[in-house]
């Protein structure tokens, strides 16, 4: 639901306006001299819609506007184009085991240009850490697009930052008619513990024995999983939200493999929430609040 108020409206109702604002899913605009000006929305949609990339929530959202200030000019987002969809050469990556070649300085030098031209720019250090995860992919998939060297970049980047847990292994058994099991091995600082679970289907039982193991109790608000580059041994891109409480946080991951995918996006979400805190003190009303999760491009410890 769309309404719209005046900034004096704002200031002088305040606290009624942000405590409907967290009870319902009303997004607010504010408008100066008849035009709109900011923009109030419950926090965790805004986090959940950039997750998702919902782009026809987001035009939905713009034709509403529209309805309200038809004089005004705007700027819809547009479903970013892909990346040419051009084959690339494991071999001009350096991976070409018929010659006895599993990664070559030349092959890091072509790496390095292709994300190059993508607007992503590594040091060595970064390089060394995407390098090995193409090489990966080189190995496990028939055919490598600009996309596959994109996604493999974020994914290597965001393992570089750590966080408390990291998924070491996940091996599921799933059948027809038969209650789906998992067993997961998570490294807690250091520490490597693995537990069973079982559960209506495979990644509920991943996501069951990534809480034992783990000991961190949590509400799957929402979970996504989809085809991140081309083929059929595409990349699949999962997105899981959880919440303790008020706090929502979410958890990306790629992988070749969905159930990995969604098994690293559930522990890169629970790195979000179990993550040291902060409060922030508001001066003007001497009320502290927690330091809200983020979400633009999360670490995504593996």
């Amino acid at each position: 639901m769309l309404k719209v108020i005046s900034a004096p409206e704002l200031a002088r109702n305040l606290d009624p306006i942000l405590q409907a604002l967290e009870e319902s899913g009303t997004t607010l605009i504010i408008k100066h001299h008849e035009q709109p000006a900011a923009l109030l929305v419950r926090f965790d949609a805004y986090v959940a819609m950039l997750a998702t990339m919902d782009y026809s929530g987001w035009e939905r959202w713009i034709e509403e506007v529209r309805a309200v200030f038809p004089t005004t000019v705007f700027s819809p987002p547009r479903r970013p184009k892909s990346i040419v969809p051009a084959f690339i050469d494991p071999a001009d990556l350096g991976y070409a085991p018929q010659f006895g070649q599993v990664g070559t300085t030349a092959g890091r030098r072509r790496l390095a240009e292709e994300l190059s031209s993508m607007g992503i720019q590594l040091d060595e250090e970064q390089l060394g850490s995407v390098y090995p995860l193409v090489l990966s992919l080189a190995e496990r998939k028939r055919a490598l697009y600009a996309e596959d060297l994109k996604l493999a970049a974020e994914e290597a980047l965001g393992r570089s930052t750590p966080g408390r847990f990291a998924l070491r292994d996940v091996q599921v058994n799933a059948q027809s008619g038969v209650s789906s099991s998992a067993e997961v091995s998570v490294s807690d600082e250091g520490t490597i513990s693995t537990a069973r679970a079982t559960g209506n289907g495979t990644l509920d039982a991943v996501f069951r024995a990534i809480q034992e193991v783990t000991g961190v109790q949590a509400e799957l608000e929402d979970f996504s999983l989809a085809a991140a580059t081309q083929g059929s041994d595409a990349l699949g891109e999962a997105v899981v939200t959880l919440s303790q409480g008020s706090n929502v946080v979410v958890g990306r991951a790629v992988a070749l493999d969905v159930v990995e995918a969604a098994a690293n996006a559930y522990v890169n979400a629970l790195n979000w929430l179990v993550r040291p805190t902060r409060s922030l003190t508001l001066p003007t009303r001497g009320r502290e609040i927690d330091d809200l999760p983020t979400k633009g491009r999360e670490p995504v410890p593996q």
